[in-house]
């Protein structure tokens, strides 16, 4: 059995062994697509597209002395950090906009609320609203958030404070 170094010097030039690399990290990259991912269909695509890109650019790929899956791994994170960026961009504020004509008055008192609560929204700035409705909306954890829009932990933290200070005191001025 060849060696990792042996094994992707070999896969420069032979397809076969770029398939035994392959055989040997996919489930790694997988898994690691999933946990950034969330979603197993997501995790799918991001997974063929790290081998897709570790394919068309191996020859640039050098040995530092780091396993070759920790370079699966980079690729794997850039794709998942690009994607929740320009997903980040397109994240709707909500599902519904408006309450059926059926409502009782519960429902209706319920709808106005919401359609309050979804008018401060979106005087957010869109980074707050992201966080946000992630969040609170989809009950997200901060780190997955993070994930999904390329900031830290800490930083989804510091901006739904933020967000919430904001949405307290347009609140409160809309009560006066």
């Amino acid at each position: 059995m060849m060696d990792e170094a042996s094994l992707v010097a070999a896969a420069r030039n032979d397809p076969d062994a770029f398939a035994r690399l392959y055989e040997r990290t996919v489930e790694g990259v997988y898994r690691l697509a999933v946990s950034l991912t969330g979603d197993h269909c997501q995790a799918e695509d991001v997974t063929s597209e790290t081998f897709r890109r570790a394919l068309a650019k191996l020859s640039t790929y050098e040995d530092r002395g780091r396993p070759f899956s920790a370079w699966l791994f980079t690729i794997a994170r850039n794709i998942t950090r690009d994607g929740a960026r320009k997903e980040g961009r397109e994240i709707p504020l909500f599902d519904r906009d408006v309450a059926g004509d059926n409502c009782s008055g519960d429902e209706m008192a319920r709808a106005e609320d919401a359609s309050f609560v979804r008018t401060l929204v979106r005087r957010l700035s869109p980074a707050q609203q992201r966080v946000v409705v992630l969040h609170y909306g989809h009950d997200w954890s901060y780190q997955h958030v993070g994930e999904r829009i390329g900031k830290s932990e800490a930083a989804v933290k510091q901006i739904a404070y933020r967000a919430l200070q904001n949405l307290r005191c347009w609140a409160e001025e809309a009560e006066r």
